[in-house]
């Protein structure tokens, strides 16, 4: 493997401009004064927006001498280019502040970090690489820029290759497995505007050299969730075939979890595309939500909620690329609890007290979620709203003398907002997102992609449908969840069954499943008839049932 700087490409007359080309071979590759200063600024952890004020330059000619710099030296990414920096001796001692006199101690869980640290991996990519949770790399790296001083990741890769904590190979594998110490020194050329760089390190054996560590993603297009078409990537599929995502995607998935086979999944209620893949860890799933919007909701809401639930309680998440807009989870073991083998797993009160205890840590996870109340009001309204479009498709035939009552309903429902506690939602809690463990007896919980901080009562409405013909499972759920409904809950309760049995009936499809669309068509109506009736509209019922 070469580096870039021995690709046979033209090196144009404004280095600015250089983002995708390199020297000709074997010519030496100028880098002015400017280059190395922002070199050695982002060595020292110093921002982009702080970098553009020390060079008087604009953040956009920033970065694109720091693609050019990535490009000529192979790094990466910001973190991978200071460790190549302090390794071609671009960034010494004399020329990056605070460099600590002796070298910091650094324990061998906290040491092999630090190697993909240099390498110029995140955190999610370092956990997905020892396949482990988030939170100890998190916990390793706040360790070890504390024993270095450092202020951030780049200034910790640079710190970690000056003060010889890393081998050359942990930094690429295009060097030789020797000490830093060790490396043949290179050829360059102090000039009057920079530094010319003449020769590139020993390459290893050809048997030896191996993809970079970050093993960085072509930039690509982010797939266009509403695309139908299948990619040929080197993931193979259900039956070995071609898996059914784009190429860029397969790559991406590679570096994470390799190759596994892998089947698509219809698009679900967020409009997210999704995968499914069979690993011995279990199943991973991949999703490209519709917006970036979502993706940025989603992870927000792993980071903050999900990941306090237990393990083996809820997905994981491996990692997340907002360039390709996917990210990648690892579901929990279980049997859905309405088709699971053990019939009449949804009327058991275990089970009932189970989901109220997981529902309990995740409403209380509000962490970040700025001011709670306001954000639960903005998104349970546009929920409503939403509903209410859906209403207007849903056939006559399912909601005939009901429509003018639900209508009049969700009016008192916006003015209820304000009194309604609020809590992070899982967003469609219900059978459906409970998974049965059959060897532990427990519960897990899937299905977050609409999990968002809201009013809490809407978390209720799924199980409340049968709550009125068990009274005892609410008993249960109650038990588990460790307090009463409040007063407003209580009231508005029907109201949220009923527009979650309009959002479960408007997401299947009468045509590929009559049977449940019948099943989800009668558990509406049922939730509809209970709702109290005002005398202003009883006129208006009786002209929308049927005729004839």
């Amino acid at each position: 493997m070469t580096l870039a700087c021995e690709h046979l490409n033209h090196l144009p007359a404004d280095p600015a401009g250089a983002t995708t080309v390199a020297p000709l071979a074997g010519a030496p590759v100028l880098l002015e004064e400017e280059d190395l200063t922002i070199l050695r600024l982002i060595a020292a952890g110093r921002r982009r927006i702080d970098i553009a004020g020390a060079t008087f330059s604009s953040i956009t000619k920033i970065d694109a001498r720091t693609r050019r710099l990535c490009h000529v030296l192979a790094a990466d990414n910001r973190q991978h280019l200071a460790a190549l920096g302090a390794v071609y001796g671009l960034v010494t001692r004399e020329r990056l502040p605070s460099v600590p006199s002796t070298q910091p101690h650094v324990s061998e869980d906290d040491q092999d970090v630090l190697d993909l640290v240099v390498a110029g991996l995140s955190n999610s990519r370092i956990a997905a690489r020892f396949q482990c949770d988030i939170d100890p790399v998190n916990t390793a790296m706040a360790r070890l820029t504390f024993a270095f001083g450092a202020d951030n990741r780049c200034q910790l890769a640079a710190l970690a290759v000056l003060l010889e904590m890393v081998t050359c190979r942990a930094v690429s594998p295009r060097f030789p497995a020797t000490a830093l110490s060790g490396l043949p020194p290179f050829h360059v050329t102090t000039t009057g505007t920079g530094v010319l760089l003449h020769a590139t390190p020993p390459l290893p054996s050809v048997e030896s050299a191996g993809r970079s560590a970050a093993g960085s993603v072509p930039p690509v297009r982010a797939p266009d969730p509403t695309e139908a078409g299948r990619g040929k990537g080197p993931v193979t599929g259900s039956r070995g075939g071609p898996a059914p995502f784009p190429p860029e995607l397969a790559t991406w998935v590679n570096n994470y979890v390799g190759r596994h086979p892998t089947w698509e999944l219809p698009n679900d209620s967020s409009g997210a595309r999704c995968w499914r893949m069979s690993s011995p860890e279990g199943i991973i799933e991949l999703r490209v939500p519709r917006t970036h919007g979502d993706l940025q909701r989603e992870v927000a809401a792993h980071r903050h909620a999900i990941g306090r639930l237990g393990a083996g309680q809820a997905p994981r998440l491996l990692g997340f690329d907002p360039r390709l807009r996917a990210l990648l989870t690892r579901q929990p073991r279980g049997e859905r609890v309405d088709d699971a083998p053990d019939r009449g797993l949804h009327l058991s009160e275990s089970v009932h007290e189970q989901a109220g205890q997981l529902l309990r840590i995740l409403h209380e996870s509000t962490l970040g979620a700025g001011d709670p109340h306001a954000h639960a009001a903005e998104n349970t309204l546009r929920y409503i709203d939403y509903v209410d479009r859906v209403l207007e498709r849903i056939d006559s035939l399912v909601l005939a003398g009901h429509r003018a009552v639900i209508r009049h309903r969700l009016v008192g429902l916006r003015e209820a907002l304000p009194q309604l506690p609020v809590a992070f939602c899982h967003g469609s809690f219900g059978f459906g997102a409970w998974r049965w463990q059959r060897v532990t007896r427990s519960l897990a919980l899937t299905g977050f992609e609409r999990s968002q901080v809201m009013a809490a009562v809407l978390d209720f409405a799924r199980p409340s449908l049968l709550w009125a013909e068990y009274p005892a499972l609410q008993d249960a759920f109650t038990r588990g969840y460790g307090r009463s409904l409040h007063e407003w809950e209580r009231r508005l309760l029907g109201d949220f069954a009923v527009l979650a049995a309009i959002e479960d009936l408007w997401h299947t499809n009468p045509k590929d499943d009559a049977k449940t669309y019948g099943r989800l068509a009668g558990a509406l109506r049922t939730a509809a008839g209970r709702l109290p009736v005002p005398e202003t509209v009883t006129a208006v019922r009786s002209t929308e049932a049927p005729t004839g």
